[in-house]
């Protein structure tokens, strides 16, 4: 990338720090306004209405890098083909089903006795149990199941150092049969679909990024699913590996920076100093986002999603000890 590109993307990098902090100042205000106005008013003049994430769909079909290259010819955007080929992962969706070894809440379920884990002393919350049987092909172990679990209460960032540990996702080798009648679960089902970045690593002027946009969106539908920027309502999106459903950028470069050590709740313009190590985010990867669902009695704050990230040699290797995760 040319100087003049990587400056841009640096600048765009700080100004969307400075008013996210912006935004979660005010979303504060706004919530204490919202608290105070409901305490004034009897409980049943209140019409507001309650957050309630829409369930998302299952992809019909996977689509192939192929598949990229002839929606970039159909843009006019040939020059795009390989480079965005090449940028394509594939992702699995875990949407609601009515059976299946893959569920939110409830309990892990383990054949084999493990220790709970903890943050600070405290036990995590139990968020989901993946079953790797059922996915289609992926740099995951082809058996077993990931146990995931989160620190809910106390929501931490992931942008501190200290918040290592808050997020624990656990392979066991042995699949469990699902009881039926534990209603505490929502089962999932896996389905395959080819996902690109919000934000390719080629510069783009504003009229390209629209561009872009709609290529991402085409390939969306050509799967039979929305793109997550272009639905009207707030969904219950959970995926694992693939591009992350986010406004917010690089996260992978604050997985390394956090992983080094750097506090960017302290500093949250470490970028520029640390640019160096910044690079090294290159080596992580999306492992698995979580959003706020209501099946699994989790809403986290400010309709946040849990994005999970794992460096490609812990990937290749099982190290899901090692994972950063992060509330956006």
């Amino acid at each position: 990338m040319s100087g003049g590109g990587h400056d841009r993307r640096s600048f765009l990098r700080e100004l969307f720090r400075g008013a996210s902090r912006a935004a979660r100042e005010v979303e504060t205000l706004r919530r204490g306004a919202d608290d105070a106005l409901r305490g004034s008013l009897p409980e049943d003049d209140s019409d507001l209405v309650p957050f309630a994430p829409t369930p998302a769909a299952p992809a019909e079909r996977l689509a192939v890098e192929d598949d990229v290259r002839s929606l970039c010819l159909e843009l006019g955007r040939a020059e795009w083909a390989d480079e965005a080929a090449t940028l394509a992962r594939t992702s699995v969706r875990l949407t609601p089903g009515d059976t299946g070894r893959s569920w939110l809440g409830g309990t892990p379920e383990a054949a084999t006795a493990f220790a709970w884990p903890t943050w600070e002393g405290v036990e995590l919350d139990f968020l989901a149990r993946i079953s790797l049987e059922e996915l289609p092909p992926t740099p995951l172990p082809r058996s077993g199941a990931l146990l995931v679990f989160f620190a809910v209460d106390r929501a931490p960032s992931g942008l501190r150092p200290a918040h290592a540990g808050a997020c624990h996702v656990m392979y066991v080798d042995e699949e469990m049969g699902r009881d039926p009648g534990d209603v505490s679960r929502a089962p999932l089902v896996p389905s395959g679909e080819l996902t690109l970045p919000a934000d390719p690593s080629f510069p783009l002027d504003a009229w390209e990024l629209e561009d872009w946009m709609e290529l991402r969106e085409r390939l969306a539908s050509s799967q039979g699913v929305a793109l997550d920027e272009r639905t009207a309502e707030y969904e219950a999106l959970h995926r694992l590996l693939g591009h992350a459903d986010t406004y917010a950028p690089d996260m992978e470069i604050d997985a390394e920076l956090v992983s080094r050590g750097i506090d960017l709740e302290e500093d949250p313009y470490a970028y520029a100093v640390h640019e160096e190590r910044a690079h090294g985010g290159s080596d992580w990867r999306l492992l698995l986002q979580l959003s706020s669902d209501e099946a699994f009695g989790t809403l986290f704050e400010d309709a946040a999603r849990l994005f999970v990230w794992i460096r490609e040699e812990d990937l290749a290797v099982g190290r899901f000890d090692r994972v950063r995760a992060f509330l956006r």
